[in-house]
């Protein structure tokens, strides 16, 4: 796990945890200040009357409607990352390689053989091809750098290659 990984997973449970904290302080408050109005405003001479009463009640029931939806939705984001983070990625298969080995490879992952040097890896190193008159994108193996199948040449894009002098311009095609 790179550094930038670490600080944007870390910040995204940083922040979910911040949201459901702050959520239950508000419905706390939200908690006392009903209780002000329901306890403390009748000793300051406060009349009850459905008018001020019903708007009252539905605002507030709004409030914690809007603020305990996403606290469930939050901690149950939470609850699968700590799961996922207990169990690790168990998401693995056995591939038979040449020679009756077996290697274990994560599920959504590609595993490619090169034909020359007979060893296995995930991602094939991309190199320009300048043998012919235009460069080509190319996969190679990162081991033994032996150039891996051959694509169409309709699926391919030719990068023309070149020297310029300095009172040529260029014209870009897009």
């Amino acid at each position: 796990m790179t550094w930038h990984e670490f600080v944007e997973n870390n910040f995204i449970r940083l922040v979910l945890v911040l949201w459901f904290i702050s959520s239950f302080l508000i419905i706390f408050l939200l908690g006392q200040l009903d209780w002000i109005v329901h306890n403390e405003l009748y000793n300051f001479g406060l009349q009850f009357n459905q008018v001020w009463a019903q708007p009252y009640w539905i605002i507030q029931r709004v409030i914690h409607v809007w603020l305990i939806a996403p606290s469930i939705l939050c901690a149950i984001a939470l609850g699968l990352d700590l799961r996922k983070k207990a169990n690790g990625d168990k998401r693995v298969s056995k591939v038979k390689l040449g020679g009756g080995k077996v290697q274990l490879v994560k599920v959504n992952s590609m595993l490619i053989s090169c034909p020359s040097c007979k060893k296995t890896f995930s991602k094939p190193l991309i190199m320009l091809d300048f043998s012919s008159k235009n460069a080509k994108l190319v996969n190679v193996c990162p081991y033994c750098n032996a150039k891996l199948g051959d694509a169409n040449e309709e699926d391919e894009k030719d990068l023309e290659t070149g020297v310029l002098s300095p009172d040529e311009k260029v014209k870009v095609d897009h």
